[in-house]
């Protein structure tokens, strides 16, 4: 059974590359809304192509992983902005915020 991206970009938002319990007792009490506002957030992004790399990973878009375009402009994977929107609110390259949140 293979893992959607959207649940592996889940999984590393939530454990990361590296697991520490102490950091994981310290989570702000609003992280599970942060994951929620992201889904929702990359959700409503439109899809696009482009011959381009995503900047988060480095990797080429495919026509079964087609990038998603942020409000600045800027196109991601799916995955690839949802793991960046868990931690932060802002576009990786220009820095726009992204969530509206402050």
């Amino acid at each position: 059974m293979a893992i959607s991206p959207q649940s592996h970009a889940l999984s590393s938002c939530l454990i990361g590359a590296s697991f520490d319990l102490d950091d994981a007792l310290t989570l702000p009490a609003n992280f599970g809304h942060q994951v929620t506002v992201s889904n929702s957030l990359v959700s409503n992004m439109p899809r696009a192509s482009t011959d381009d790399v995503c900047t988060v990973c480095l990797e080429t878009f495919q026509p079964e992983n087609m990038g998603r375009r942020s409000p600045c402009g800027h196109v991601y994977h799916a995955a690839c902005i949802f793991s960046w929107l868990c931690h932060r609110n802002s576009c990786p390259l220009c820095r726009y915020n992204i969530s509206g949140d402050p």
